[in-house]
């Protein structure tokens, strides 16, 4: 199943972002390093940009209480706000009937397993995989020179994807600029209620400070925090062009194959 909700939030959690707020430079440019490319995080006290190893990119503005994709290879752009949030999550809801009317049909040997191999496409079918937690490890380390603690998260119970968080004073982050930041992820934590992709987030608001360092729990992958700038970052940077169009969110329907 292919969501650009479900792409918005992934693409939220890759980059690792929390944050306390402590008063600093006014802007920051936070850039992360991995395999997969760059990712570059643009942030001020009235907005945030996050660009991924794509053109693609996230766009939040306080003022303005929506999640927006911009993809400027197809020119266009889709907003996450409570609007769309709420059709979204009748049509999981909606999606997840469904598909649990088609397990009550098979036989109960066959149910199990059907059900661990829908689980995997299809968000909040098993309600078990949907817990998140953090442990604190206590152990120390240093990313690009910043001192951080590391985090296990765990998923289902289980030992998933690991940070290491910087305090809030290492980064020199304004209060202003954190502000705007935890500001989007609560709007996005409320929108993702009841959609089944609670999962896929982090507990943002149990963390002290901010991860400079992501280990992917599956491909073990890194994701590490290069470089940070304090620049003044142009207005500029947090204008979607006039020419793109706006589309719509949207959830795939189950074909009856599947």
């Amino acid at each position: 199943m292919r969501l650009s909700f479900l792409r918005t939030a992934v693409l939220l959690v890759a980059c690792g972002l929390t944050g306390v707020f402590t008063a600093a430079q006014a802007d920051t440019t936070l850039t992360y390093a991995g395999p997969s490319g760059q990712y570059m995080v643009y942030m001020t006290g009235q907005a945030i940009r996050i660009n991924g190893d794509d053109q693609a990119w996230q766009l939040y503005r306080r003022s303005d209480p929506a999640i927006i994709s911009v993809d400027p290879a197809d020119q266009s752009f889709t907003r996450l706000d409570q609007r769309s949030a709420v059709a979204i999550r009748k049509q999981m809801n909606s999606l997840r009937a469904r598909v649990e009317s088609r397990l009550s049909q098979l036989p109960p040997a066959q149910r199990a397993a059907a059900r661990q191999a829908m689980s995997a496409r299809i968000p909040g079918l098993d309600s078990t995989s949907g817990s998140i937690g953090l442990d604190r490890t206590g152990n120390q380390d240093k990313v690009n020179g910043v001192s951080c603690e590391i985090v296990q998260i765990v998923r289902g119970g289980k030992p998933a994807d690991q940070m290491c968080v910087a305090s809030r004073e290492a980064l020199d982050i304004s209060r202003s600029s954190f502000a705007t930041l935890q500001s989007m992820f609560k709007l996005l934590e409320g929108m993702l209620k009841g959609t089944g992709l609670e999962g896929i987030g982090l507990p943002y608001q149990n963390l002290s400070g901010m991860p400079v360092r992501f280990v992917d729990g599956v491909s073990q992958e890194r994701r590490s925090l290069i470089s940070v700038s304090h620049d003044k970052i142009p207005k500029s940077r947090f204008s979607i062009p006039n020419s793109y169009i706006e589309q719509n969110q949207r959830v795939r329907r189950l074909s009856s194959s599947e």
